[in-house]
């Protein structure tokens, strides 16, 4: 696709194609409509387009959704443990708000949900139907529909303002090296975090070039979207020395090969010996814990270990991992530690250990408290003796999925500066913005992208041609 002449202008240019970037160019279309307004949209995209799409096409997409379809009350609490004073409860407080009606907004457009009954969480597991590549194919056929323009191996490289300090475009720099300025009424920064820059990973994670991301289209998330802001003054929020990390198969070059058997089993480090508590804690949560210890403590390298008992007790324990690659296999734990390159006796009598101290049959559809007993770390929940072989293991390395520092924004995604205050016409949705400390409860990243993403629209497009009484927060 060509680029438009340099001084092309646009009512909004959206610098991202995921899921909060499109979102925020759909709702900004709808909302300039309502105002009778036929607003010119531009969207940006540094991948080519066959890999269009950033993380958001590679996410299975679920929602952390109660069976009423709205967000898990378990999410606020979560955060305001983890983010003490930090928390901003008026975000908090909009993101509530606005899930139902971006649920329904959603279907509305087509993207189809699946939810079904689970023991886990909520007590519903809710999903897009098709991944988050089905609701970006989606919302993309929708704007493009509406004349939008997408501008595909489009890198956005700095924000443009006028004397007055006003948002007035976007600096691009095209394929072939040379660069333009895209004008623009509005800008929306939707373009994902840093876990494709190794550069700016190392400045605050240790080690930082041992993490994969976990999927191909996460690499193009560059860290464009917080340099830019920066560069303007733009305030940050979120802890950057931390990442949602996800423990994965090690030896899988496919996207997102998580491996969750140590939940119900036993994880130990090179040196076969448990480093952690495996099951403190629900595995919305437990799987970052896991994925960020085994990074940050243990070289980067852990295994997941259970026996035959914990096949008949776990029926599901499959479709909880999606690893395509069958498990390191052994008649005898000796066995096994030779295949996995442990010292045999040293994993023996680990898992001595752990049997001795472990009460027996588990119930792995509760949090059972069936825990370990005199040994350090305690096994809180699903502590049953591994004694039944053939044994299983597969090895874990840790991969990133998203960074949680970001830009700071305020309820109505407006990017505040550092001290507080909005900068006018610019908005950011999605993991280019903060808010994250020490954990991430999953479920709600492409949730909070395309709320926040629709949100972002919606505002811009009432900045931009005027607050109308039609054009409200919970207008669809």
């Amino acid at each position: 696709m060509t680029i438009a002449a340099p001084d092309s202008t646009w009512d909004l240019v959206v610098v991202g194609h995921g899921v909060a970037g499109l979102a925020a160019a759909k709702s900004f279309l709808d909302h300039s409509a309502q105002a009778g307004r036929t607003a010119r949209v531009a969207v940006l995209e540094r991948a080519p387009r066959s890999e269009r799409g950033g993380s958001s096409a590679w996410t299975t997409a679920f929602l952390r959704l109660t069976g009423e379809g709205e967000l898990d009350p378990s999410w606020a609490e979560n955060m305001r443990m983890n983010s003490g004073a930090l928390i901003d409860e008026q975000y908090v407080s909009s993101f509530y708000a606005n899930v139902p009606a971006t649920l329904q907004w959603l279907q509305d457009l087509g993207v189809a949900l699946d939810k079904v009954p689970t023991p886990f969480g909520t007590g519903w597991a809710w999903s897009v139907v098709g991944g988050g590549r089905a609701a970006v194919e989606r919302l993309l056929a929708k704007v493009t529909a509406q004349g939008t323009d997408v501008f595909y191996e489009t890198t956005a490289e700095h924000l443009v303002r006028d004397d007055a300090g006003q948002t007035t475009g976007v600096q691009v720099r095209l394929s072939d090296g040379t660069t333009t300025v895209l004008g623009a009424a509005a800008v929306v920064l939707a373009n994902g975090g840093f876990e494709g820059n190794h550069e700016m990973l190392s400045r605050y994670i240790s080690d930082a070039y041992r993490l994969k991301t976990v999927s191909p289209g996460t690499m193009n998330n560059r860290g464009d979207g917080l340099r830019m802001a920066l560069e303007i003054g733009a305030g940050t929020a979120g802890q950057f020395d931390a990442a949602h990390l996800e423990p994965c198969d090690a030896r899988s070059a496919s996207e997102e090969p998580l491996v969750a058997a140590w939940y119900w089993g036993i994880l130990v480090n090179q040196a076969g010996e448990r480093f952690m508590d495996e099951a403190e804690r629900t595995y919305d949560i437990q799987f970052d814990s896991i994925a960020n210890v085994t990074h940050r403590t243990q070289g980067g390298r852990s295994y997941a270990i259970i026996d035959q008992s914990v096949r008949r007790a776990v029926p599901f324990l499959d479709a909880m991992q999606s690893t395509a690659l069958a498990p390191v296999t052994a008649d005898t734990i000796e066995e096994l530690a030779g295949k996995l390159g442990i010292d045999p006796q040293r994993l023996a009598a680990t898992v001595a250990q752990y049997n001795a101290a472990a009460p027996g049959d588990i119930d792995p559809l509760t949090m059972d408290g069936r825990a370990t007993t005199g040994i350090t770390p305690r096994k809180s929940n699903y502590a049953q003796p591994l004694t039944d072989g053939p044994f299983e293991a597969w090895p874990i390395e840790p991969q990133i999925c998203f960074t949680y520092g970001g830009v700071k924004v305020d309820a109505e995604a407006h990017v505040l500066d550092m001290d507080g205050r909005v900068i006018s016409g610019l908005y950011a949705a999605g993991e280019v913005t903060g808010i994250f400390y020490k954990e991430y409860p999953a479920g709600t990243s492409v949730l909070r992208s395309m709320t926040f993403g629709r949100e972002a629209g919606r505002v811009a497009a009432a900045e931009v041609f005027g607050a109308h009484a039609s054009i409200g927060a919970a207008a669809g």
